[in-house]
């Protein structure tokens, strides 16, 4: 192992005089990796989300894959997913926890303390108050993200936001900030290092699908429509390619990596997708693909145009 190199980045440095400093477990890192590792928070050691965030972006779904290839499925959770202390929902799992703010009117705030455990959320207890749209009139409140695997809760003293997982917009947003769109409503949570929480939602997802692989079904509603369950599908081994109306049946995550390794996430409003041969999809809970839409659908279309 070279002393000039850095096992992160791989770089050698060019002069003796600023060689990459070693790590207790043997391996050598760079002031450059060192300084991004520590703005993250994260340990300085030969791990995973070390390696992830001092690495090329587009370097990222490769870097899991090979982690997922070579552990366990239980070490993985157990290591990098273990319960918070804030008890959850029966069989949730926590994926991210954060500490957010949000910009909200505060005439909508509600005057009483509400509940504090994610397990005692129900629906009468959310509020989903969405980001203020001037700051008059409006104050910034602290409180904590939990991201599990069935929903997005903002849990504050006052009010509790709770979303869908697939309402989180997850691409050119900036790295301060998570934002989630429903019902026509905005909501902006401003945080840390947001690349890293989507890193942690989408090794999650990647492990719950290799998890689900052998288990997963498509089921045959009709000629027109089927449901693809949890697992990795490819084009054109289990489905056909051509164009589908899809919808997602519960909290469900669809991704499509295209023949030239492309990650294509389908965010909530697209219904219409094109898959071709060589593409792989990756389900998280139920996806229904349709060869053809609803009429119901086909009406609206025609009455908006």
């Amino acid at each position: 192992m070279s002393k000039k190199m850095c096992d992160f980045c791989l770089e050698e440095s060019k002069s003796w005089f600023n060689l990459p400093a070693p790590l207790p477990d043997g391996h050598r890192i760079c002031k450059k990796c060192r300084a991004k590792i520590d703005k993250y928070g994260l340990t300085p050691k030969y791990d995973l989300f070390p390696i992830l965030v001092t690495a090329d972006p587009h370097m990222r779904e490769m870097i899991m894959g090979d982690y997922l290839e070579s552990h366990k499925d239980e070490d993985i959770i157990a290591k990098f997913f273990p319960l918070p202390n804030n008890l959850l929902h029966d069989s949730e799992h926590c994926i991210n926890v954060r500490d957010a703010k949000i910009r909200v009117s505060a005439s909508l705030i509600p005057a009483e303390d509400t509940v504090t455990q994610v397990a005692d959320i129900k629906k009468k207890y959310i509020n989903n108050l969405p980001t203020a749209q001037t700051e008059e009139d409006s104050v910034l409140v602290s409180g904590t993200l939990y991201e599990t695997d069935a929903a997005l809760y903002f849990m504050s003293q006052k009010f509790i936001n709770c979303h869908r997982l697939t309402s989180i917009v997850r691409e050119n947003q900036g790295n301060d900030q998570i934002v989630v769109l429903e019902h026509g409503k905005k909501y902006i949570y401003i945080v840390e290092n947001a690349d890293l929480f989507h890193m942690r939602d989408t090794f999650f997802n990647k492990a719950a699908a290799r998890d689900a692989r052998k288990k997963n079904l498509i089921y045959l509603a009709s000629e027109n429509t089927m449901t693809l369950t949890s697992g990795v599908y490819s084009v054109p081994k289990n489905i056909s390619s051509g164009t589908y109306w899809v919808n997602p049946l519960d909290n469900s995550v669809l991704s499509i990596r295209d023949a030239t390794g492309k990650i294509h996430d389908i965010p909530e409003g697209e219904r219409r997708i094109y898959i071709d041969n060589g593409s792989t999809l990756e389900v998280t809970g139920q996806y229904q693909f349709r060869f053809n839409r609803h009429e119901e659908e086909e009406a609206e279309q025609e009455e908006d145009e």
